[in-house]
């Protein structure tokens, strides 16, 4: 270890003499060698007289640890001119560099001791904690290098990489309601199936008050056993969770039995230092290039670049996620198309004849609200909620006070029981439908009629087997460029060439030609969705950025561009089908822009292919695309520009009092409805255009008058050329019908006409108490000979009744302008 020189010295300092040679023994506090410094002190005579003079002041170094002088950095009569200037190098009998619990691990010292002499702290050699089970054990960062070279050469040699798993919604299911138990042990129950090989157990560091028994029914997810089977051969596994460590190791004992899978590498929320994120420098500090992570949530691993994000997994309607109070708060309730259907399952999706399916019936009976339970807004239960609300800091009181909290929700679940009351809602919708079946029918049922229960639970989950071909195929594109970059390194064609008959071969276990998962992950999944350019409509919460969203993030992972509007290079619209959104009746008109449910998007994550559109296909009623676009016969690409089709303006929410359905960008499920067709409001559209433009045409006569007042030779001219005009205008009119037979009745008509022409529905007069505030497709102004008969709505056009005091007005103006012109 090199010496160098501390911060507390009065420099400069001058080295007098070496105290030790090379390969002396040196203890703690023995001198290593004397110097001296100078300094301005005041100095007194006996008559009272003071001066300052400048005097040398000896000192001795000593040394601040122990072992044999290795070699001198400095000589007698060096001057040392400041701190960090190497000094010597002493070899330590113990380096300290594993720590347990503040002592050293290998000669036992305690790693906690400060003096006088101390330069550094002995507990700062080793921060680094590598240890799934424990937080007191922690290493240098060169051994933690060290250590995972060793790893990456043992993993490399079996041809594995490492694979960290969450547990909680990603591979397992848990909730704490006794009704599973009960329906385990009745046959008849038509849950029964579902539910029979659900695992339960007790912990014995809970705490739980008025519980007789604190038991966790822990579902597996379909298919987890072969998937661990087959994965185990490619990766080696680790256990990640936000649970106790204690939770863990029962779920360990469950899924993994034998020990096979996971071994002892299971690292809890009490060993993870935080309960905000994930990291992988928790478990690989100095390296993450073999690395991949399964997780339901990506917002807590800051969606890093080693993660396969998995569909959550929920078993037990209702119950989400129980650990989730030590999470952060979800960014995130994504609207999902089961979702969607809870709405008007009946209408959704199917045909008319078409029966419901019974998850559907049972999502629909479930998400029915009770004069007992409070409404939510349909995302997550009012359990998952209190849940996800709990997220806070590493502050141990906050920790107490969210495992308190965990409690009081556990003991509400247990007490509550929502399974059963989803249950129950069920079976009544089923006792209803069958009475309305036999008064529709009029058959009686048999005696020995046994009336049809629908399930609650459904095990039909597969997504661990799209993980586990994820996962192959990240694995074989690892070792694929691994084993071509060793090819590359050993020589190959350009070797031969240069005439190397046997180029120098590298190790096999080259740690310099390991690939990095970070790399070839991201390059798999942007390959999905290139080219895709989504809009979300209905999906991302109200007030959420978009962009910033979950399912925008993920997305993005895969390649996608997230827009907030339609646009030429929009592809999909992402909605539900029970919401037909401002923005999903712009994309209708479109058949280049495909609208589908949130089912496209999660299966196309899934599989890690782009999923085909058509099973997720919202059907849009042909009478609310619109009049312009494809479906009125036009291009695929009319009215669509590069820049935004929609702005947001044109997507604002319509107030209806009720807020509570509303989706991204304010769209309402329910929207007021104005008793008008697209074509009237484009001809009010077009009229209030050419009123404008008149106007425009006022202004430039009245700019060209002021400027002929600056200007007489300008003037003259404008006016030759305005009569000349007015004379051939003149001569035209009266050749054609002899009605006019001078400039001044023609420019008079001219203005009647064109003032007639503009009237529009600005012109009528509307009562307040009778107003609507919205203009009435109605009054567009009167067709050609209506005069003043009413117009349907009981306004009345008062233009031809003022006709003759609109003539004289005009009359007026034109002997004006005549006038200023003959000045």
């Amino acid at each position: 270890m090199k010496i160098r020189s501390p911060n507390d010295l009065h420099y400069p300092i001058t080295v007098v003499d070496l105290s030790k040679q090379p390969k002396d023994s040196v203890e703690r506090f023995a001198p290593l060698f004397t110097y001296y410094y100078e300094s301005t002190v005041t100095e007194g005579n006996k008559y009272g007289d003071e001066k300052e003079v400048k005097k040398k002041f000896p000192a001795r170094f000593d040394s601040s640890i122990d072992g044999q002088l290795v070699e001198w950095y400095i000589k007698g009569g060096s001057v040392i001119h400041g701190p960090g200037i190497d000094i010597v190098e002493i070899e330590e009998p113990c380096t300290h560099e594993t720590q347990f619990g503040g002592l050293c691990t290998n000669c036992g010292k305690d790693m906690t001791e400060v003096d006088y002499i101390t330069d550094e702290r002995d507990i700062d050699r080793a921060t680094v904690n590598m240890t799934h089970d424990n937080i007191a054990l922690l290493v240098s960062q060169r051994e933690a290098l060290q250590a995972e070279e060793d790893a990456k050469r043992r993993l490399l040699g079996v041809k594995r990489l490492s694979l960290i798993v969450d547990l909680d919604q990603t591979i397992i299911h848990t909730t704490c309601e006794r009704t599973v138990a009960e329906w385990q042990n009745d046959k008849d129950n038509p849950n029964y199936d579902a539910v029979k090989e659900v695992k339960s157990f007790q912990l014995a560091d809970d705490k739980l008050a008025n519980v007789a028994a604190n038991w966790y029914y822990c579902k597996l997810r379909p298919g987890l056993k072969d998937f661990l089977d087959k994965v185990s051969t490619m990766y080696e596994l680790h256990i990640y969770t936000m649970a106790t460590r204690a939770y863990a190791q029962a779920v360990a004992k469950i899924i993994d039995p034998e020990r096979k899978y996971f071994g002892d590498r299971i690292l809890s929320r009490d060993e993870n230092g935080t309960d905000q994120i994930k990291t992988l420098h928790r478990l690989f500090p100095v390296n993450t290039d073999m690395v991949v992570v399964i997780d339901d949530r990506g917002d807590i691993w800051h969606w890093s670049d080693n993660l396969i994000k998995v569909r959550q997994y929920n078993f037990f309607l209702g119950a989400g996620d129980i650990n989730a109070s030590f999470l952060p708060k979800q960014t995130e309730l994504v609207t999902a198309a089961a979702q969607a259907a809870v709405v008007e399952p009946t209408k959704v999706g199917r045909s008319k004849d078409e029966k419901p399916s019974a998850e559907t019936e049972a999502l629909s009976i479930a998400a029915k609200p009770t004069d007992s339970t409070p409404k939510t807004n349909g995302a997550f239960s009012e359990l998952e909620q209190q849940l996800i609300s709990m997220g806070g800091g590493d502050d141990p009181t906050l920790l107490e006070q969210q495992a308190k909290e965990q409690e009081k929700v556990i003991i509400s679940q247990q007490t509550e029981r929502p399974l059963l009351q989803k249950q129950l809602l069920l079976d009544q919708a089923d006792e209803t439908s069958e009475v309305e079946e036999i008064a529709e029918n009029g058959d009686v049922p048999a005696p020995e009629h046994q009336k049809q229960r629908h399930s609650l639970l459904h095990d039909d989950d597969n997504e661990l087997e799209y993980v586990e071909a994820c996962l192959r195929r990240v694995h074989h594109a690892f070792f694929e460029e691994y084993q071509r970059k060793r090819t590359g390194h050993q020589g190959g064609r350009v070797a031969e060439l240069r005439g190397e008959k046997s180029p120098k071969k590298r190790l096999p276990d080259d740690l310099g030609n390991v690939p990095d998962v970070k790399l070839i992950m991201p390059r798999m999944k942007r390959a999905v969705l290139q080219g895709v350019s989504i809009v979300f409509s209905g999906i991302v919460p109200l007030g959420m950025d978009v962009q910033y969203s979950d399912i925008a993030l993920w997305a993005k992972s895969f390649g996608a561009h997230v827009s907030t509007d339609i646009t030429k290079q929009t592809t999909h619209v992402v909605a539900n089908r029970s919401r037909k959104t401002t923005k999903v009746k712009k994309a209708a008109r479109y058949p280049h822009i495909k609208i589908v449910t949130t089912d496209w998007l999660l299966e196309s994550f899934s599989r890690w292919e782009r999923a085909s559109e058509e099973p997720h296909i919202i059907e849009v009623d042909p009478a609310e695309h619109g009049p312009h676009g494809a479906s009125a016969g036009g291009s695929p690409f009319e009215d669509l520009e590069d820049g935004p089709l929609l702005s947001a303006e044109d997507d604002d929410p319509v107030i209806t009092g009720d807020e509570s359905n509303e989706g991204d960008d304010g769209e309402a499920d329910e929207e007021v409805k104005l008793d008008m067709s697209d074509e009237k409001w484009q001809s009010l559209g077009e009229e209030f255009q050419d009123f404008m433009d008149e106007e425009g045409d006022s202004g430039e006569e009245s700019e060209t008058d002021s400027e002929s007042v600056r200007s007489d030779s300008s003037t003259q001219n404008r006016r030759k050329r305005k009569r000349s005009t007015e004379s051939a205008e003149s001569s035209e009119a009266e050749d054609s019908d002899g009605s006019v037979s001078s400039a001044a009745g023609t420019k008079l008509q001219k203005k009647k006409k064109r003032a007639l022409e503009r009237t529009t529905s600005l012109s009528n007069v509307v009562t307040a108490d009778k107003s609507s505030g919205l203009p009435s497709p109605d009054t567009t102004g009167p067709d050609e000979g209506q005069g003043d008969e009413d117009n349907g709505n009981g306004f009345v056009d008062d233009i031809d009744d003022d006709g003759a005091a609109l003539e004289a007005e005009l009359m007026a103006e034109f002997e004006r302008e005549s006038d200023e012109e003959d000045l």
